[in-house]
């Protein structure tokens, strides 16, 4: 121990000096080939004196409130730490003083040893003994990682709020200070509601350390903090305002996937420590289908609607349907670096895109898709749901209407069966999507990121099962040590499969037949697609939707505007993204990157005689050979087939040769 101390000592200098990646992150596609490499991103260091005491106080209020007290262990701390964990069989509390995690930073290795442990104790003592408080302060806050490839306050005072960190106030050092605990977590471009929780909190604890007032404390309370994308026009800056810019500043110049990498390099730090992502030199083994994206990519960027209008933005993913991990995700037009990532960050009602879980609901609960409902417009209250177009409809069959994506039955659907199992069967997904206790869920009042709706569709893909979305299976360290490994592929099942099978063959028929047309895929062989899929559409034209999906894949679409205003009339789902989808699958299958397959589902409980195919009138839904334009093929539960005209006649024919014969013999 003696030799160990002895080097350690020699060499504290040297290492506390040399705090720079010798290795980037490399991430890896499905196929194990090189995506990216993440270097780290660190900008020029701040000199102590252009720090301002804010936001060295807020750090010291939140890390160690006794830094300048102690020599580089908070004993009182560590004994409470320990105390904590043992209560709680588990590490849930740290106990490490800033110089700790300084100390850490001269170690490359990720071992966890008593050997390790002991050097890093040596260091501590001998940091707070080479240096002063000021000066470890100005290194941790130069070195402190914020997530996104970003080190050191003055990186993340531009990286956040595009300020040079001499200009950050109060209510900013608090939320700068909150980030490094959990950065993918404390953003606040991407969760601006926990980033003003921990900001709030970190405010807290200055007050009651007596950094700051009252008054300091009630006024930083009050401050506001709005994301670039969301300010009003004509918006002049304000004090009492902060502007969360929408762009990040990553350096990194990727042809191949930056939307993916971004997401991956943010979700490091929730795999994995953040030490130990900060000190790099890990491989990461993801989802990513390179063709797939590449291919993404090249049809996003070339789509006619995106070119035409420079305003409008978009995203697409695309999920693999029985595993639920990410092959492709396109962040926006033109996508770079640190962009604004559309897939994960926007929010937008996802409008008629939600009705397949009201009619899933409706096909559990017994209905038929010949069932024949009243679709005249009602009023609920002060709200009177209507049909696109204004237009009216009056009787018409279940599976019409959801081709057509009648509004006024989805509604009186939702309502007759039941909001809070509609709501039950919607969370069963994962898809975090927090739905509208009231009917105007039926139409999608609801907002989700095209990630979490694509998440929500996996079921009508794949037979009944949900799936977490993934993008990372694998993390290795720079000796091969696994740090992280998905535990398993297996979904949940959430959807009886007979029902999942109906409600899947109904959204086939609007790809067919319905709103769903303009994403129909036909090969260049001349067979059609094996395909679902739904249009949505919100309020105003604000976001148009396609979610669409073979036995393989689901891959949803969104378009709009990033100020959420209103884009041009007409411009619905089936309009400005059913076609993008076709383009893309068509592009796909052409270049031998998918093989399209069946719905194996559906085939098997054909064959098993769960379900029965039937031709109906869809004038009046009723079993028979109507002519060809009004003619539907449908499947009913064999418990629910409905008689045809010719066996209604045959059975009337019957009951009155019997009815004669009585007669002739009473």
């Amino acid at each position: 121990m003696g030799g160990v101390s002895i080097a350690t000592y020699i060499s504290v200098k040297d290492s506390i000096n040399s705090y720079t990646l010798t290795e980037p992150i490399t991430v890896l596609d499905r196929d194990e080939n090189i995506i990216e490499y993440i270097s780290r991103q660190k900008g020029e260091n701040a000199d102590i004196s252009e720090i301002p005491e804010d936001l060295q106080n807020a750090f010291i209020a939140v890390e160690d409130r006794r830094f300048y007290s102690h020599f580089g262990i908070d004993v009182r701390r560590l004994g409470k730490a320990v105390l904590v964990n043992l209560s709680k069989g588990r590490v849930s509390q740290g106990g490490s003083t800033i110089s700790q995690q300084l100390s850490k930073n001269a170690f490359l290795s990720n071992e966890r040893t008593i050997t390790r442990k002991f050097k890093e104790l040596i260091i501590t003592l001998e940091i707070e003994r080479v240096y002063t408080k000021k000066e470890i302060l100005e290194k941790y806050l130069n070195e402190i990682y914020f997530g996104s490839g970003s080190y050191g306050v003055r990186e993340a005072a531009r990286d956040i709020f595009n300020k040079d960190v001499s200009e950050i106030n109060l209510p900013e050092a608090a939320m700068l200070a909150g980030i490094p605990n959990r950065p993918s977590t404390y953003n606040p471009r991407t969760n601006l509601d926990n980033a003003l929780k921990r900001a709030h909190l970190i405010l807290k604890l200055m007050y009651n350390q007596g950094i700051i007032d009252e008054a300091q404390y009630n006024l930083a309370l009050q401050h506001k903090f709005l994301k670039e994308q969301d300010l009003p026009r004509g918006y002049r800056r304000r004090k009492n305002v902060s502007v969360i810019v929408k762009d990040g500043r990553r350096k990194r110049e990727s042809a191949k996937a930056p939307d993916f990498t971004d997401i991956v390099e943010d979700k490091l730090t929730d795999l994995v420590a953040v030490d130990i992502v900060a000190r790099g030199g890990l491989k990461v083994y993801t989802t990513l289908d390179t063709e797939m994206q590449k291919t993404a990519r090249e049809e996003f960027n070339s789509y006619s609607y995106l070119r035409k209008d420079a305003k409008l933005q978009g995203a697409m993913v695309t999920l693999d349907a029985h595993t639920g991990e990410v092959r492709s995700i396109i962040g926006g037009k033109n996508y770079s670096a640190g962009n604004f990532n559309r897939a994960v960050n926007t929010k937008k009602q996802i409008g008629s895109t939600f009705k397949p879980f009201v009619y899933y609901t409706a096909m559990e609960k017994g209905y038929t898709m010949n069932q024949v409902v009243d679709a005249s417009t009602v009023s609920y209250g002060k709200w009177t749901p209507r049909n696109y177009g204004r237009k009216e409809y009056g009787k018409i069959t279940l599976l019409e209407s959801l081709e057509k994506s009648v509004n006024t039955v989805a509604v009186k659907l939702l309502k007759e069966v039941g909001l809070e199992s509609v709501k039950g069967n919607f969370q069963a997904t994962g898809a975090g999507i927090t739905m509208e206790d009231n009917l105007t869920s039926a139409l999608g009042s609801m907002s989700a990121s095209p990630l979490d709706l694509a998440t929500s569709y996996l079921p009508f893909a794949n037979g009944g099962y949900a799936h977490e979305p993934v993008l990372i299976t694998k993390i290795e360290d720079d000796h091969g040590n696994v740090l992280y490994r998905r535990e398993t592929e297996e979904g949940s099942w959430i959807f009886d499969p007979v029902n999942t099978a109906l409600t899947t063959y109904m959204l086939q028929d609007v790809v067919k037949n319905g709103s769903g047309r303009a994403a129909k895929v036909t090969t260049r062989f001349g067979s059609a697609l094996e395909q679902g899929g739904k249009t949505g559409t919100s309020n105003d034209f604000r976001a148009a939707w396609y979610a669409g999906f073979t036995p393989d894949y689901v891959t949803v679409i969104y378009m709009g505007y990033d100020d959420n205003s209103s884009m041009p009339n007409g411009s619905t789902g089936g309009r400005v993204a059913a076609p993008l989808w076709k383009n893309f699958y068509m592009s796909l299958i052409d270049k031998g990157i998918y093989d399209p397959s069946e719905f194996e589902f559906i085939d098997d409980n054909k064959r098993n005689g769960e379900l029965v195919k039937r031709n109906i009138d869809l004038r009046t839904g009723e079993v028979g050979r109507p002519p060809k334009t009004y003619r539907r093929e449908v499947l009913f539960k064999k418990d629910q087939v409905p008689e045809g005209e010719i066996k209604k006649f045959f059975r009337g024919v019957s009951d009155g040769t019997k009815g004669f014969f009585r007669r002739l013999f009473d």
